[in-house]
């Protein structure tokens, strides 16, 4: 029994240790962690193990914390050792808490000691009680396969063995290890899986774990097969904006597939992990709806549902200006957004004049203009567009100007005043007839591109 615990964790870690670095074992000090420390270090596997005392049984944890020192100290293997902030236990959904806690500080770690992968001691009987837990509480294929023997930089050497095979081993080499006295309770309802419902389906069915990880395997080869079906689905779906650098467009005829539901769950299951039925709304929304979760934004756009991260910052802010030497703001040139141009600004006599300029880098005579603020347009704003007779609501403008619904409230424009009112000048767009140089001015101002190298 002992030897094939042994061989089952070589065997996980063969493909692995091509690669000279160490390894990261996360060790609670419990029976699971010990247990694969002990046979990592006796087979002269490169290990560091890193302990996590949250604090939130007292001295049991502080006696936890000291016995993982001792262990290393004993087999000499570095340990790091980090405590949760304060109040850490006083705050609602501990587990899930405590699980992002401890793999965040475990990747960090891994990164600045250079170590290749994480070892956690989950094992067979782990990976059936994830199972049970995610299937009885409803999830897709990836949470009935969540508890995988790799994944990304993080490995399962036990994967393949029983807990009772662990614990034959354990006593047969009578290795130590801690007791959580929370394992013993039925307050976490993982806790209350272990305790009554998978030994009540091994009674019922002896072959249950055995059964439960045959099925594991068929349905981690079917989800394998799954992604790669949908990543070659999704080239046909999902494409770059040609109007918003940098973002992505889901294009509405994914809607029309008899498989849009599956489709689009994989293709936005780590950007935001959209709602289907609010997606699929969302296509059928006008232009300018839009959808936030989880960092990100979906926005209804004429290309199709475009998906950004949600800004961190605003874009535009209020300037007063004495003078046009400097702005820096957007720009929507009718197809395509720069999110930070710059425009210098040059006072010459109107004998200089050679041309009149561009809507982007414009020529304006400011001799009329009492004031000027530089700032994002807001609804009550208006231009008196040069060459046309009559004023023009700024919205208005903005809509013929196909402006990305996302990006409307972050146009900047030259005004008269910080409160809505008269505008000058939309970047791109629009100038206004008040602006425009004539033969009667005796200078004007000429205003030229800069786009920032960003």
């Amino acid at each position: 029994m002992a030897s094939s615990l042994s061989k089952s964790v070589l065997e996980a870690l063969a493909p692995a240790r091509q690669d000279a670095r160490g390894f990261l074992l996360l060790c609670s000090g419990g029976q699971d962690s010990m247990v694969l420390a002990t046979v990592l270090v006796q087979a002269g596997i490169p290990v560091e193990i890193f302990h996590v005392n949250y604090g939130l049984r007292g001295t049991e944890s502080e006696g936890d914390e000291a016995f993982v020192r001792q262990w290393a100290d004993q087999h000499a293997v570095e340990c790091h050792v980090c405590r949760v902030p304060e109040g850490f236990g006083k705050e609602s959904d501990i587990q899930a808490r405590a699980r992002s806690f401890r793999y965040t500080e475990a990747r960090e770690l891994l990164a600045a000691r250079d170590l290749q992968s994480m070892l956690v001691a989950h094992h067979a009987d782990d990976a059936a009680e994830t199972f049970l837990f995610h299937a009885a509480r409803g999830t897709g294929l990836d949470g009935l396969v969540a508890l995988a023997p790799v994944s990304d930089q993080l490995i399962r050497p036990l994967w393949n063995v029983s807990k009772s095979q662990i614990d034959t081993y354990a006593r047969k080499k009578q290795i130590a290890w801690r007791e959580d006295s929370s394992n013993a309770g039925d307050k976490y309802t993982r806790n209350h899986l272990r305790h009554h419902a998978l030994p009540a389906l091994r009674e019922a069915m002896p072959q249950a774990t055995e059964g439960l990880r045959t099925t594991l395997h068929h349905l981690r080869e079917l989800q394998s097969f799954v992604d790669a079906a949908i990543k070659r689905e999704s080239v046909l779906y999902l494409g770059k904006s040609k109007s918003v650098p940098g973002a992505l467009v889901l294009y509405r005829d994914v809607l029309d597939h008899p498989h849009s539901s599956v489709i689009i769950w994989y293709i936005l299951r780590s950007m935001g992990g959209f709602d289907y039925e609010a997606v699929r709304s969302l296509g059928n929304s006008q232009v300018g709806a839009k959808l936030e979760k989880g960092g990100w934004q979906l926005w209804a756009e004429r290309e199709g549902l475009v998906l950004t991260p949600v800004p961190t910052e605003p874009i535009a802010t209020l300037e007063s200006l004495h003078s046009l030497h400097r702005v820096t703001g957007p720009l929507w040139d009718g197809s395509r957004w720069q999110a930070e141009v710059e425009w210098t600004g040059e006072e010459r006599p109107y004998a200089s004049l050679e041309d009149l300029g561009s809507l982007r880098a414009p020529v304006l005579c400011l001799e009329r203009v009492p004031h000027l603020v530089w700032r994002p347009w807001q609804e009550g704003d208006y231009i008196l567009p040069l060459g046309m007779k009559g004023r023009k609501k700024l919205s208005d403008v903005l809509t013929e100007g196909k402006v990305p619904a996302m990006y409307r409230k972050a146009i900047c424009v030259l005004a008269e005043a910080a409160t809505p009112g008269e505008v000058f000048w939309v970047p791109g767009m629009r100038l206004s007839r008040r602006v425009a140089v004539s033969e009667a001015d005796s200078s004007f101002w000429r205003l030229t591109e800069h786009p920032s190298a960003r």
